[in-house]
C-alpha cells in the first residue's frame, strides 16, 4: 500500500483499487432480486456487500471508499441499481462513477423508472422493476464492460399490456333474502333489451314469480329449488333464465294452479285479498258464506254441505282451514278464519327440505 501522503491526510487505509469489506451490509429488496436475476444468468458476483478503496478526494480531504450495489468477481466492474426515487442527485452518481474510474473500475448502471442515462454502459427502461428484457440488457451491458468494449447505452421500453377485454357483466344479479316476501327471495335478471326485471324465487324456490303492483307476486314459472342448498341456486337459476325469451317473464296466474285459492259454489264470497302469497305460514282472511257455520280443515260448510273448500293444488301444499267462527258485524254475519300452513306437503309440493317430512 503507497504511503502517500496529500498535505496532513494519511494514507488510505487499504490499497487503492482494492475491493474491500463494506460496512453497509443493507441491501434493499430490489438489489437482491437484480443479483439473484444476474446470478441465474451466470454473472459471478461478489457475496454479500462489497465495497472499493478509491483515490484521494482533494474537495473532500479523504480516501473515500465506495460501496456499489454489487460487484463483480474477477473484473473490475461495479452495477448501481437507480431507481427514481431514490437517485434523485444526478451529480452525485456521476461523482461516484468518477471515483470508480479512476481507481480502474468500470461502471454499469441500471436507471429505472425513466432515468437517463449517466455513463456508456447503461442500461435505461421506464419500468419500475428489472424485466426479463431488462436484466438481459444489463447482462449484455456487463459483458460489454468486462472485455473493455466501448459502451453503448441499452434502452429497454416498458411493456405495454393489452387491456384486458372486461368479463362480460352476468345478466344474473342479486339473489337474496326478500325482504316483504316471506320465505321468497329478489331475483333480479336483465332482459337482452338491458331491462332489469326484480323477479322472485317464491316459497323457498319453489317457482319464480313476477311483481304485479302491489299485490302478490305472479306465477311465471316452477324453479324446483327448494330441494337444493342455496349457495348452489344461482348456476340454476342462470341456466333456467338465459333459456327464456324476453316475454316469457310475465306473470300467467295468481297461483301456479291459477287464479282461484277456492273452488265450489261459493268461492267468490271467501276474501283473501291479493297480497296473499302460498310461501308465508299463515294468514287471517274472512268469508261471506250464507248460512256458513263450521269448517273443515279444507272446507267451508253450510250444515252438513260443502259450500267452498281449497283448491286441491293448496292442500297438496300444505295449507288448511283453522280459527274458524261465525260473527256479526254492522253489515251482518260473516266468518273469521286463519289459512295455517302445515308440515305436510303432497306431490310436487313435497321437495321442500325446510319444511318437514315429503309426502308422496
Amino acid at each position: 500500500m503507497s504511503s502517500t501522503r496529500h498535505g496532513n491526510v494519511a494514507s488510505p487505509k487499504y490499497e487503492v483499487g482494492k475491493v474491500v469489506q463494506s460496512r453497509n451490509f443493507e441491501m434493499s429488496k430490489l438489489e437482491l432480486t437484480v443479483r439473484q436475476k444476474l446470478e441465474a444468468a451466470g454473472v459471478v458476483l461478489h457475496k454479500g456487500r462489497s465495497a472499493v478503496q478509491c483515490d484521494f478526494d482533494p474537495a473532500r480531504g479523504n480516501w473515500p471508499i465506495i460501496t456499489p450495489d454489487l460487484l463483480l468477481k474477477g473484473a473490475k466492474v461495479a452495477i448501481e441499481v437507480d431507481t427514481a426515487f431514490t437517485h434523485t442527485n444526478v451529480e452525485n452518481d456521476r461523482f461516484r462513477n468518477k471515483l470508480l474510474a479512476d481507481v480502474g473500475w468500470t461502471t454499469v448502471r441500471l436507471r429505472l423508472g425513466g432515468l437517463g442515462p449517466l455513463g456508456e454502459h447503461d442500461v435505461t427502461t421506464e419500468s419500475d422493476t428489472p424485466t426479463v428484457a431488462v436484466v438481459a440488457a444489463l447482462v449484455e451491458a456487463v459483458g460489454d464492460a468486462i472485455a473493455g468494449r466501448p459502451g453503448q447505452v441499452r434502452h429497454v421500453p416498458k411493456a405495454i399490456r393489452p387491456a384486458r377485454e372486461p368479463a362480460p357483466k352476468s345478466r344474473l344479479g342479486a339473489v337474496a333474502a326478500h325482504q316483504y316476501v316471506e320465505n321468497g327471495h329478489y331475483v333480479s335478471w336483465t332482459l337482452e333489451s338491458g331491462e332489469v326485471l326484480r323477479l322472485v324465487a317464491m316459497d323457498r324456490g319453489h317457482y319464480l314469480a313476477a311483481q304485479h303492483g302491489h299485490d302478490a307476486p305472479w306465477f311465471i314459472k316452477r324453479l324446483s329449488l327448494d330441494g337444493i342448498p342455496r349457495k348452489q341456486w344461482r348456476g340454476q337459476l342462470l341456466e333456467l333464465l338465459s333459456s327464456m325469451g324476453d316475454s316469457e317473464f310475465h306473470g300467467v296466474s295468481r297461483y301456479p294452479w291459477g287464479d282461484e285459492l277456492f273452488v265450489g259454489e261459493h268461492a267468490s264470497a271467501v276474501n283473501v285479498y291479493g297480497k296473499f302469497q302460498i310461501g308465508c305460514t299463515s294468514w287471517d282472511a274472512t268469508a261471506n258464506i250464507d248460512g256458513a257455520d263450521s269448517a273443515t280443515a279444507t272446507a267451508f260448510m253450510v250444515g252438513s254441505e260443502i259450500a267452498a273448500e281449497l283448491h286441491p293444488e293448496a292442500q297438496d301444499a300444505g295449507w288448511t282451514i283453522g280459527n274458524f267462527s261465525a260473527v256479526s258485524g254492522y253489515r251482518g254475519e260473516y266468518q273469521r278464519f286463519e289459512l295455517v300452513r302445515g308440515s305436510i306437503r303432497r306431490g310436487h309440493w313435497a321437495t321442500s327440505v325446510d319444511d318437514g317430512p315429503e309426502v308422496g
